[in-house]
C-alpha cells in the first residue's frame, strides 16, 4: 500500500510541476509575438515621422530619450525640432530583428527612403537603423533612435548638417 502511495505522490508531483513548467511558458511572450509587436512599432513610428504627427510623437515618446545620427546625439526636444522639418519619400522598411528583455524591446531593420531636413539631403539608399522601446504603464514608448546616414553635400551655401540648430 505504501508503495501505492509513493507512486501516485511521484506522478501528482511530476504532472504538478509538468503543469506549472507549462502555464511558465505560455505566459511568456513568443519570439513571433515579440517580432510582431516589435515591427508594429517601429512603423507606428514611421507613419508619425511620415506626417510628421508632433503631437502623436509627443505621446510615444519615453523620459530620458535619445537619438544618434552622423553628427551627434539629441534629446526628444533637438529630435522633435529635426522632425518638424523632416520631408520623406515613400519608404520600406525590411529585415527586422527584434530582441526583448522584459520590458526593453529592441528593433533593428533597414529603412530605405528619401529624407530632406531643412537643406540637408540624406542619401536614398537602404541602410540600418535601430530604436529602442520600453514599456511603461502597459505602454510601448520610444526611448532611442538611431539613424548614422550620411548626408548628402547639399545645394545651399552653407551646407547643414541633420536638424543644425541655430544659437
Amino acid at each position: 500500500m505504501n508503495k501505492l502511495y509513493f507512486t501516485l505522490g511521484l506522478v501528482f508531483v511530476a504532472l504538478t510541476a509538468t503543469l506549472a513548467t507549462q502555464a511558465l511558458i505560455a505566459a511568456e511572450p513568443s519570439n513571433a509575438d515579440d517580432n510582431a509587436l516589435g515591427q508594429q512599432q517601429v512603423e507606428k513610428l514611421w507613419a508619425d515621422f511620415a506626417r510628421p504627427d508632433l503631437a502623436a510623437l509627443d505621446q510615444f515618446i519615453a523620459p530620458g530619450f535619445q537619438s544618434l545620427h552622423e553628427d551627434g546625439a539629441r534629446d526628444w526636444a533637438e529630435e522633435r525640432v529635426l522632425v518638424a522639418e523632416l520631408k520623406i519619400t515613400p519608404y520600406a522598411l525590411s529585415d527586422y530583428k527584434v530582441t526583448r528583455h522584459g520590458d526593453v524591446l529592441l528593433v533593428s531593420y533597414r529603412c530605405q527612403v528619401g529624407e530632406t531636413i531643412a537643406a540637408a539631403r540624406l542619401s536614398p539608399t537602404s541602410t540600418p537603423r535601430m530604436d529602442v522601446f520600453q514599456q511603461i504603464n502597459g505602454e510601448w514608448k520610444l526611448l532611442s533612435h538611431i539613424n548614422v546616414r550620411k548626408i548628402m553635400p547639399s545645394t545651399s551655401a552653407k551646407p547643414m548638417m541633420i536638424a543644425q540648430i541655430s544659437d
